[in-house]
């Protein structure tokens, strides 16, 4: 009798220690980028972020994290993944942070990527306002 071999399914690395927090598929783009940046935080360089992508059904994934820079190097920190939501419930959501937070309006950015028509055009808007780091882009 033969033993039937079972595929390995591919080991996926823990978030935190993931360097692509959102892989961008094909036909997906970037949706909106949130940064929260309450007064308290700020001699430590800490803000909260939350980056979304649309997916190509329409949905989108969130990622959110802490991010703080530590002898000058980022850390993130507290990564949660949610793989799908809709735009209705990420419009919730965001006020909740705030509030939860305690940011005022001066101390929050919305960036709004989902008027450009494809992901490079997106990245080059991004590398512009000096908001990604190309060494993380694949």
């Amino acid at each position: 009798m033969k033993k039937r071999l079972k595929k390995a399914k591919p080991k996926k690395s823990h978030p935190e220690h993931d360097q692509y927090l959102m892989r961008i598929g094909k036909g997906e783009r970037l949706y909106k980028f949130y940064y929260f940046r309450p007064k308290a935080g700020r001699r430590e360089n800490f803000e909260y972020r939350i980056l979304t992508k649309e997916k190509t059904d329409g949905m989108l994934e969130m990622v959110s994290y802490n991010f703080k820079i530590v002898s000058g190097v980022p850390q993130k920190s507290s990564i949660a993944r949610v793989p799908e939501i809709s735009k209705e419930q990420l419009e919730g959501i965001v006020p909740n942070v705030v509030r939860k937070t305690n940011t005022a309006p001066d101390e929050f950015e919305e960036l709004d990527l989902s008027g450009f028509a494809t992901i490079d055009e997106q990245l080059e808007f991004l590398k512009q306002q000096d908001r990604v780091d190309t060494m993380y882009i694949m």
